[in-house]
């Protein structure tokens, strides 16, 4: 009986021990803490500078969209003013062209009529 609590009292004092070096083991150091933080505030600025220039990405994406925006606006006055343009110049052109067949009638009738007096004669 005395060797079995010995035993027990010796396998539990080497079961503590052993669970006392892993424990002291795996506790970070002090320099291990400071190393850790340094990492993550090394990466909380890494973060804070992506954002920042994802900011500005976003920024001129949107000042790029609204330059392209105008330069279409304009692009589509200039092309409607030069379809006005034409527009007025077809215009006039078609005016001149009917004046002109008028002008042609008139001249077929007079040169008809001139026909028959001579052919009347």
């Amino acid at each position: 009986m005395t060797y079995k609590n010995i035993i027990i009292s010796l396998s539990i004092t080497f079961f503590l021990m052993a669970a006392i070096n892993v424990y002291a083991q795996n506790a970070p150091t002090k320099e291990e803490r400071t190393q850790v933080q340094e990492i993550a505030k090394e990466k909380a600025i890494r973060d804070e500078i992506r954002l920042e220039a994802a900011k500005d990405l976003k920024a001129k994406t949107e000042a790029d969209a609204k330059l392209a925006e105008a330069n279409e606006a304009k692009r589509i006055d200039t092309e409607a003013a030069y379809a006005a343009k034409q527009a007025k110049r077809s215009a006039r052109m078609e005016a001149k062209a009917q004046r002109n067949r008028i002008e042609a009638d008139k001249q077929a009738k007079t040169a008809a009529m001139a026909s028959r007096r001579s052919n009347d004669n």
